[in-house]
């Protein structure tokens, strides 16, 4: 089953549907945070949302999250997200720390749009270079707040085409893909939603998917290694053969090494066995 689980271990050098070896990224932790993002700053019960530029520290709310992010405290930092209700609280935090989202961001413009919804547009300096990306949130319970994409590498930029109401829609799709026990081999049962799948890729032809695999521990590590890769690629060799260009491509798999849950029954080591997908803009890695 695949757990559809967006961790931005992304700035790593794909491969058009080939082994990527590159590691898991860590935060910025030697980013400099500024004053107003520090964690020890004391949360209100209800934080100002009249203009969600403004917080209750004198900052935007996506630098509010971001200080938070850098520094570690996602209990605070998950009070001002809209998280998916498909992935649990230990999901999300597991992909916070996976993510790496060192780079600055300064807000620059801000629209309101229908039902307490707003976008804001923000430029991000990376590595020296500038660029633009665009945040959208909602007002609930009194509270600004960001939408939160699990299944981005940039885990808050908005695309402009996604379902606001409905953002487990992709993973429930690919929580119905199946392999045969202990082999690679998709079971027929995955016919409907790996459709889909090419349908959806094939309607934001601009994004990139990498999909990663992962073991639980019956096997050795080398042995959990390669069965993770080959149902990595498995997917990815039949969206080839669905007409997806191979350079929108890639995998690679990650053995037992990052288990969701304790292999210590049936149930969590069911979990650990998924294949985890990461979409990211196809342009951005032409460019790399």
């Amino acid at each position: 089953m695949i757990k559809f689980l967006f961790y931005p271990f992304i700035g790593m050098v794909l491969f058009a549907c080939s082994n990527d070896p590159s590691s898991p990224s860590t935060n910025a932790s030697t980013d400099k945070v500024s004053k107003l993002e520090d964690s020890t700053v004391k949360t209100p019960s209800a934080a100002s949302w009249r203009n969600p530029v403004m917080s209750p520290w004198g900052a935007d709310v996506g630098r509010i999250i971001r200080g938070y992010y850098l520094v570690g405290d996602y209990q605070k930092m998950l009070q001002f997200v809209i998280i998916p209700p498909c992935y649990t609280r230990k999901q999300i935090e597991y992909i916070l720390r996976k993510s790496k989202w060192g780079y600055d961001i300064k807000m620059n413009n801000l629209q309101w749009m229908e039902d307490s919804t707003f976008l804001m547009n923000y430029r991000s300096t990376k590595q020296n270079t500038t660029g633009a990306e665009q945040y959208a949130g909602r007002i609930i319970n009194d509270t600004a707040k960001l939408f939160l994409f699990p299944e981005k590498e940039n885990l808050f930029q908005y695309y402009g085409d996604e379902d606001l109401e409905d953002p487990c829609q992709l993973k429930n799709l690919l929580d119905r893909i199946y392999f045969a026990f202990d082999k690679t081999t998709i079971l027929p049962k995955s016919n409907e939603a790996l459709s889909a799948l090419v349908n959806y890729l094939n309607y934001n032809p601009s994004l990139h998917a990498h999909f990663i695999g992962h073991a639980s521990s019956e096997g050795g590590k080398v042995y959990n290694k390669n069965l993770s890769e080959g149902r990595a690629k498995a997917i990815c060799d039949y969206l080839i053969k669905q007409g997806i260009a191979k350079n929108r491509l890639s995998y690679e798999g990650r053995g037992d090494s990052q288990p969701l849950e304790k292999n210590d029954t049936e149930a969590h080591k069911g979990l650990n066995r998924r294949v985890e997908l990461v979409l990211s803009k196809f342009e951005d890695e032409v460019l790399k």
